[in-house]
């Protein structure tokens, strides 16, 4: 499923063992809010292990850094877990700035993810 919503774009796929989020655009002012909602839709449809795609995102604030550590928390309450594949290095740069990079496992490709964790959707 993809979905436009104004400069930020996200396309959903939940498979039979894992799940696999591409969020693309500015994920700063009012589109943090935004990334919560699609977070809390894709909490509720997400099976096994979430392979989140940050692949065309170009800046993000304090706000959208804060609903991602949210989501990984969530998804840990549930007894899942999220990866990040795809990081473009300005947005790993804010991550490791951040000291956030450390809670998440991050591939540099979803193929690689996949590699490791099998596919994320089938």
């Amino acid at each position: 499923m993809d979905v436009l919503l104004g400069d930020l774009s996200y396309t959903l796929g939940v498979g039979q063992t894992n799940t696999f989020l591409r969020v693309a655009g500015n994920l700063a002012g009012s589109n943090a809010a935004k990334l919560s909602a699609i977070f809390n839709r894709t909490l509720a449809h997400a099976k096994g292990k979430l392979f989140l795609s940050l692949q065309g995102c170009y800046t993000i604030d304090s706000t959208a850094l804060a609903a991602l550590v949210s989501q990984h928390r969530a998804m840990g309450n549930l007894a899942r877990e999220m990866v990040l594949v795809d990081v473009p290095s300005q947005i790993l740069q804010i991550l490791e700035g951040s000291h956030l990079a450390s809670l998440f496992e991050i591939f540099p490709s979803l193929e690689d993810a996949e590699k490791k964790y099998g596919r994320a959707v089938c």
